[in-house]
């Protein structure tokens, strides 16, 4: 026998002689052998319903004559063309998310035209602003300090782009902080030469920024060579841009010489954003990957998320994902599913209930029993509407949900309650201080 196909006809053969033609016939109907070697045969048929039938009657049979026939026993792995288009299909599927979630700007897109600007960003953006045009040159250096995800990378390539779109001729070199401490390990290791060629590269800037300069923290060297890096850059009057997670006091393993210099210019921090700018982040996102995005889902996304920018946009990656993948409307049971393991940070929704129950109750002297019961005192009362508004801010659950906990109570209650709660605490300070509290102390219980 010369191919794979001389084996399958042999083995066809039989078939058909210890069955019948027909049977031969009928259950093999369409199948092609696909390959062989020393340990299987691989045979593909047309349904996997055809596949499941020889598996189950000739499965053994098939064996048997082909260890017959080659002389050493092989395993028989059948494919259906079904399930080789299912795979495909997913493969797609897989694809599409991977565009979707790819989706997102690179550096040499970041301009100051496509950062949302708001109460929490506005002096970062406006000093950046003003770097990149040189119109203020006490701003240097210029240190802007924020959480993850907040915008300080979009900011600084902002400043990049733009200064290289006006005066391509200026030597502006943006980079991470431990990149820098790479950079110069490298350039130590391979001797004198390369150590001057390290050292002109960033001495001869017209512009140097920094991403996340705390990494040069606890680093010696490294601080050591970046303390003259920024000597001889701010004595040449050349711009110095650095971002950070805090403050350079705050950055406890920063040498008091490279804090003090860093704090010789304009410090300006970025703080999460107020719901006016998440809501237009949102739409904006929204809109670059081509969703449509109604003002209650914006509303009840950004109510929900308050941590970072980076969280807005991967809700409304999942949102698209949702509209793409699984054809779903872009509603608020959608964008519940889109920002449900973000809200949760791995902790169940029934466990985080469980903790406000226990929370609350104990902060007024209740049990969770009496916040679910039909009691109405008003002690009673506001520790069960301040449970609800817990739930609903930390948990991407419904009304009616919520309703279902506090004994089957209607949502418009459930809604009622939850906005008593916020118009107190906007009059109420005491209020406020409790309910801060009581949130501060569920999100302590575990990984929230």
């Amino acid at each position: 026998m010369n191919s794979v196909q001389d084996v399958w006809n042999a083995v066809y053969q039989k078939i058909s002689d210890a069955y019948t033609p027909t049977a031969a016939n009928t259950w093999f109907a369409g199948a092609q052998p696909l390959a062989m070697n020393s340990k299987c045969f691989k045979l593909q048929v047309p349904s996997d319903f055809q596949k499941e039938i020889i598996i189950n009657r000739f499965g053994d049979k098939l064996t048997a004559f082909l260890t017959e026939l080659v002389g050493f026993s092989l395993e028989v792995v059948i494919y259906s063309e079904e399930e080789q288009e299912q795979r495909k299909r997913i493969a797609e599927r897989i694809v599409d998310v991977d565009d979707i979630t790819s989706h997102s700007l690179s550096q040499d897109d970041y301009t100051f035209e496509n950062f949302i600007v708001g109460g929490s960003n506005k002096l970062a953006e406006a000093a950046c602003r003003a770097v990149a045009n040189h119109t203020e040159d006490s701003f240097n250096p210029l240190f802007i300090y924020g959480g993850s995800g907040l915008g300080k990378t979009h900011l600084l390539c902002a400043i990049r782009n733009s200064v290289r779109a006006k005066n391509p001729s200026m030597k502006v070199l943006y980079l991470k902080g431990d990149e820098f401490t790479n950079e110069m390990v490298e350039a130590i290791s391979q001797g004198v030469a390369a150590r001057k060629i390290f050292r002109e590269k960033y001495r001869y800037l017209d512009m140097l920024l920094i991403d996340d300069i705390q990494f040069i923290g606890g680093k010696e060297s490294t601080q050591e060579e970046f303390f003259h890096t920024f000597n001889t850059l701010y004595e040449g009057k050349k711009q110095i841009v650095l971002t950070s997670d805090r403050p350079p006091k705050e950055i406890k393993t920063l040498e008091e010489r490279l804090r003090t210099r860093f704090e010789w210019g304009l410090i300006a921090d970025i703080q999460p954003p107020d719901i006016e700018t998440r809501i237009a982040i949102l739409n904006r996102k929204a809109k670059d990957l081509g969703v449509d995005l109604s003002p209650e889902v914006a509303d009840y996304i950004a109510q929900r998320l308050k941590k970072n920018i980076r969280q807005l946009e991967g809700a409304i990656k999942k949102l698209k994902a949702l509209l793409i993948l699984d054809h779903v409307e872009i509603n608020i049971a959608a964008a519940q599913n889109a920002i449900r393991d973000v809200l949760s940070d791995n902790v169940t929704v029934p466990v985080l209930i469980d903790r406000v129950l226990s929370e609350v109750s104990s902060y007024f002297g209740l049990t969770a029993e009496d916040l679910c019961s039909k009691k109405r005192t008003a002690e009673i009362a506001m520790a069960r509407q301040i449970a609800m508004y817990a739930i609903r801010e930390m948990a991407a659950v419904s009304l009616t949900q919520i309703g279902d906990v506090f004994g089957g109570r209607d949502h418009t209650t459930v809604m009622h309650s939850i906005h008593k709660v916020e118009d107190e605490m906007k009059v109420n300070p005491h209020l406020k201080s409790d309910v801060d509290e009581i949130m501060a102390n569920i999100k302590a219980a575990g990984e929230y």
